[in-house]
């Protein structure tokens, strides 16, 4: 028989919805930590190259770098409006909680990071803050995030919310087995390249 059985209509309804919601969200936050996770590998490789005078180069850094920042805020994001990284872990905490005691990164520390990132959000990110405009610096200061602390919450996310799409027998996205030295590579031929 069916789990539903003898529920009223709306919860039923209800239950589909946040289970679709759910299923989407899980793959749409993972979709964006592939691609935070492709461009922390490109910007590594940009990084072991040191320093270019090319100007594409530099402006694909920036890039790059903003975007990097932009999807990491898309899923860290508390809002109990959007469909973060918090949504699947408020939707199913199982799964997370399980993966976090085996990892032993913990979801205060998640928060925690979570809160950085509003920081910069709110103060520079998305717009341009009419105190932060004059010491954009002082913002991500006053947010004291490190990059090693946003790669290690990022890592953590990819592998709680790969560990939850297993759990629904969903599909985890390639990182397509690109690394730093693929990009580093790239980059050499972009600078090598002549008209």
């Amino acid at each position: 028989g069916s789990l539903l059985f003898g529920c009223p209509d709306r919860i039923k309804v209800r239950i589909v919805l946040m289970s679709e919601r759910y299923r989407i969200a899980l793959a749409r936050n993972l979709a964006e930590l592939q691609k935070v996770l492709l461009i922390r590998e490109t910007l590594l490789g940009i990084e072991k190259h040191k320093y270019t005078a090319n100007v594409f180069v530099r402006v694909i850094n920036d890039a790059l770098n903003n975007d990097y920042i932009s999807h990491a805020i898309k899923v860290f994001e508390r809002s109990s409006k959007s469909a973060s990284f918090w949504y699947v872990y408020r939707s199913d905490q199982r799964v997370i909680d399980q993966y976090s005691r085996d990892s032993g990164y913990s979801i205060d520390k998640l928060k925690n990071i979570s809160d950085k990132l509003k920081v910069v959000r709110n103060g520079t990110h998305f717009h341009i803050d009419s105190a932060g405009v004059l010491d954009p610096k002082k913002i991500w200061s006053d947010a004291s995030l490190t990059g090693k602390e946003l790669a290690d919450a990022i890592d953590f996310a990819w592998g709680a919310l790969s560990a939850a799409q297993r759990n629904i027998g969903g599909e985890i996205p390639s990182l397509l087995n690109y690394r730093s030295d693929d990009a580093l590579a790239a980059l050499k031929r972009v600078e090598g390249a002549r008209d």
